[in-house]
Formats: C-alpha cells, structure tokens, sequence
C-alpha cells in the first residue's frame, strides 16, 4: 500500500488507488464533472487537476493518475487554482449560468461548482452559440 503526502498530510492508500481517491481519504474535496467509481476513467473535464511531485511542472488529471509510493500532492496551490479557473471558464463558454429555462431548477452542479472554483465573471462576452434551423427529415428537430 503506497503512502503518499495530500496538502501535508501522509497517508496509505490501497494498491490501484488514483490520486483522486487519495486525496478524497485525506479528507479534501476535488472538483469534478466526468468522474465516477463505477465507469472507466474519462479525465475530459480537466477540473480534477492537482499538483503532483515529483512530476512534470504543470497541474495533472488526479483521476487518471494512479497514486504511487512517496508522491507529494498539492490540492490547494496557486498553480492549481489558476488552472481550475481557467477550465471553468472554458466550461462556460457556451453555458449561461443565469438559466432560467434550465430543468435543473437552481439545482446545478454546474452553477455551484463555478461558484467555488471560478473566477466569478468571465472574460468572454460573446454570444452563445447559436443553432439555425437545418431541415434533416420529418423526424429531427435542430432547434
């Protein structure tokens, strides 16, 4: 079982742990949108990103990324939190967070999660994308 420090604290985790795991047994909360225990490993939303050493010198996936004997992650660094925010801000791009026709009624991952981890306003101020009406057969609706 490697041992392995999160944000200062050593831990031991079970053999074919990722460093997600690791880090939700250390008791820190890693924001994601694509990871869950029962699927295989996507690492597409990017939100997960923590610092890893020894390493490369940039934030790395911590859900596809199996924990290993004497790694020392950072969950909270500056590094991280840039990364964090700039992936938010991409998630954005295309999704209002003021949606009053959503389904989700105020309920959203999404919105709550841009909250915490985003900057707060986005540097983007073009429209949403747009679908124009394409005609497809009397069975496909565009719009």
């Amino acid at each position: 079982m490697p041992k392995l420090t999160v944000d200062g604290v050593e831990i031991e985790v079970p053999n074919g742990a990722t460093v997600l795991q690791a880090c939700e047994l250390a008791g820190k909360e890693i924001p994601r949108f694509c990871y869950h225990e029962r699927l295989s490993i996507a690492g597409n939303c990017r939100m997960c990103l923590v610092e890893v050493a020894p390493g490369p010198p940039k934030p790395q996936a911590s859900c596809a990324l199996p924990a290993a004997e004497g790694q020392v992650i950072k969950t909270d660094s500056e590094m991280v939190k840039k990364a964090r925010e700039g992936v938010m801000e991409f998630l954005l791009i295309n999704h209002p967070l003021d949606c009053p026709i959503c389904d989700q009624g105020g309920e959203c991952d999404l919105q709550d999660q841009a909250v915490a981890y985003g900057r707060g306003a986005s540097r983007y101020d073009e429209n949403k994308r747009a679908v124009t009406e394409k005609y497809m057969g009397p069975l496909i609706k565009t719009v």
